[in-house]
């Protein structure tokens, strides 16, 4: 391929919009191939006295050049779903990367050469991060399988690439459950409570199938909308009944895309890659780097967080029960909880949230997020306005410091037609340092599923949407203001899932801050404040009927890490899930019901990791209660808060959580009782 292919290129950001189908496959094949050699050489040239330079460095630069095209291929195929030739070339892309990595992982000389390198003398004088970086190269080798026999290499092999496919099969028979369901409503009645902007947006959707009226799409939007407000009861409960069936034996899609098989196959082949691997079982498995010592602790862990959850879920699910019986409304039925808990919030608290959301209009909230940030970390953001970009609504903030550029973050705020529909972070470059000493900036990419605005109706966020907001930034920074060198270290993917969680949850407490929210808010056509009465107000009625939140997070947490903990004790994914949900009588679901179906976090790189969430927003809260000592806006609390968390010289987040309090963390959190499933390998 000619030198004009752009994914060939060296590039300070992404040549989006040059990129073509025809590229794709010349690129990935050529970095390949060109990486292949480098390992060639390294292996030959490192057999003596390995060095840091020759040796990781170079592997790192390699791992880097196709983790970065291959990333560029990733955003850009999200808007590509209607190009053949586009998907057939990155399908082929992701075999050829796959394949790459896969043999790579599976190279006995090279993981001898990384050995000779960590035995070696000069290694006794590497520094901490060094030593980390070193370490966590080897751990994946040796969780590849890299030390089994051949034919136990081969099994291993075989068991990845069916997991693969099942997980891919999973994540697109939610898609195809979600596409195939459709609700076409021609009485505006039946949308009655629904806010003006919501109807628009469902409106468009059906101006956009070429009908009146209005449509409801099973997406997350849609349905909290419709759960939350809508005043129909019948129509409640069939989006209920079609949103709580996705992918399952039952509902109106009754056996089309049923996942239960797919889950039940790729639970067993999960299982079986432990013990392969030397582990009782999977959770075993997956807490081999992260912060806990086993999975007795995640079990105890959940276990007092659902104890400590149990009284508030009792007491709101009776007060919700007594206002449903003044209503004269009868027994709570599943799709009407949110319904109620919003008419009682509304009642109890004389409309504190109603309007909410006109003061907090999009661009002026990542405005004043990005000015709050410069000021706590002592850093510039700064927006560019012209730049290359994969579609138009897509932004770029360039991070400096000192006047020098230290990284960027694009973002794409608005739900797109084949984009997630949920709210995330990805990386396109992680920080690294070269054996010159050039430094690669970090690239991150905040997208969300807000809606997004017409000419009648701006972008304006729930409060919800602002956590999500704030979350999802918290990441963004965590990945562009760290100073580690090392590739394999400095990006929020590479970090474990219970300590990647943190700094997004840390930054959702500002959310719940009345100080801030005082200074955060303003109207978006009058500029007006809200005012401290009515930001008090606000708060407390957020908080009220909260509980049900917490306690689905931790049934979901609860659910996902027996299915991996305990898998082949006789149960069924129905008798793990009943089992569960008796823990939580105020969350019970109809029989029909099929929660692990939809459950998309068993394949997105969150199985037995669920917990993290729960996890990370303890030690969060933790930490958050330095800023309310010291002032939200405190710099000298965001300074020290950035150094200890992002600088990229900490070992764990607990121990970078003490250096910030300045005192131990309560041991409560990390008791447990004797378990032989300690995460330990062979």
């Amino acid at each position: 391929m000619p030198d004009s292919n752009p994914l060939l290129q060296r590039w300070t950001l992404p040549p989006w919009s040059t990129v073509r189908a025809e590229h794709l496959v010349p690129a990935i094949t050529t970095i390949v191939a060109n990486n292949q050699l480098i390992i060639e050489q390294v292996i030959a040239s490192q057999t003596e006295q390995p060095n840091w330079d020759d040796l990781i460095l170079a592997v790192d630069e390699a791992d880097a050049t196709l983790a970065e095209a291959m990333a560029v291929i990733e955003y850009l195929s999200m808007g590509k779903s209607a190009d053949s030739a586009w998907e057939k070339a990155s399908a082929q892309c992701n075999q050829i990367a796959g394949q790459y990595r896969t043999d790579t992982l599976a190279s006995v000389p090279l993981f001898r050469t990384f050995q000779r390198l960590e035995d070696s003398a000069v290694a006794v004088h590497f520094d901490a991060s060094r030593k980390a970086s070193l370490a966590k190269i080897l751990r994946g080798l040796r969780l590849s399988g890299v030390e089994l026999p051949a034919a136990q290499q081969e099994k291993l092999a075989r068991l990845n690439r069916v997991i693969g496919l099942l997980e891919q099969l999973f994540a697109s028979q939610i898609d195809l459950a979600n596409a195939a369901w459709t609700k076409h409503i021609t009485d505006a009645a039946r949308l009655d409570g629904l806010s003006p902007h919501s109807q628009a947006q469902l409106a468009l959707k059906a101006r956009q199938a070429g009908l009146d009226g209005w449509l409801l799409t099973l997406d997350q939007n849609t349905c909290h909308q419709i759960m939350t407000y809508a005043r129909d009861r019948t129509l409640r409960e069939e989006y209920f009944i079609a949103w709580t069936t996705r992918a399952s034996d039952q509902g109106p899609q009754a056996d089309q895309f049923d996942n239960e098989p797919v889950l039940s196959l790729l639970l067993t082949l999960r299982h079986e890659k432990a013990e392969i691997l030397g582990f009782d079982n999977y959770a075993q498995l997956r807490l081999n780097d992260r912060m806990v010592t086993s999975t007795a602790q995640v079990s105890a862990f959940l276990q007092r967080q659902v104890a400590q959850a149990k009284p508030l879920m009792e007491q709101e699910s009776k007060t919700l029960q007594a206002f449903a019986d003044q209503q004269g409304f009868g027994t709570i039925q599943a799709w009407d909880q949110e319904f109620l808990a919003e008419r009682l919030r509304v009642q109890q608290l004389d409309g504190a949230l109603q309007g909410l959301r006109q003061y907090f209009p999009l661009d002026a909230t990542v405005q004043r997020l990005c000015r709050f940030s410069e000021h706590l970390f002592g850093i510039t953001i700064h927006e560019q306005r012209t730049f290359d970009r994969w579609h138009e609504h897509v932004r770029l903030y360039e991070v400096s410091e000192h006047g020098q550029a230290i990284g960027h973050i694009y973002l794409d705020p608005y739900a797109g037609k084949h984009a997630a529909d949920y709210a995330w972070t990805g990386t396109v470059r992680n920080r690294r340092i070269d054996a010159e000493g050039r430094a690669s900036t970090p690239i991150a990419v905040l997208s969300s599923n807000f809606t997004a605005p017409t000419p009648e109706h701006p972008c304006l966020l729930s409060h919800q949407d602002l956590r999500v907001l704030f979350h999802e930034f918290g990441h963004c920074l965590q990945h562009v203001l760290t100073r580690s060198p090392h590739h394999n270290l400095s990006g929020i993917s590479q970090f474990p899932r219970d300590t990647a969680e943190f700094a997004g949850q840390l930054f959702e407490q500002w959310c719940l801050s009345r100080e801030f929210i005082l200074w955060l808010a303003a109207h978006h056509q009058t500029a007006e404040r809200l005012s401290e009465a009515r930001v008090n107000t606000a708060l407390t009625a957020l908080s009220a009927q909260s509980s049900r939140a917490t306690g689905m997070l931790l049934m979901g947490a609860l659910f996902d890490f027996e299915l991996h903990h305990r898998h082949g004790d006789g149960r069924s994914i129905a008798q793990v899930f009943d089992g569960v949900q008796r823990q939580f009588a105020e969350l019970q679901m109809p029989d029909y019901c099929r929660f692990a179906n939809s459950f998309d976090y068993l394949v997105t790189g969150y199985e037995a990791s669920v917990y993290a969430y729960k996890w990370s927003g303890v030690l969060a809260t933790e930490a958050f209660k330095r800023f309310e000592h010291d002032g939200v806006f405190n710099p000298q609390t965001g300074r020290a808060f950035r150094e200890a968390f992002f600088s990229g010289d900490s070992p764990t987040l607990l121990s970078a959580l003490e250096k910030f309090l300045g005192r131990p963390v309560s041991a409560e959190l990390f008791e447990t009782a004797p378990d032989p499933t300690t995460v330990t390998s062979n």
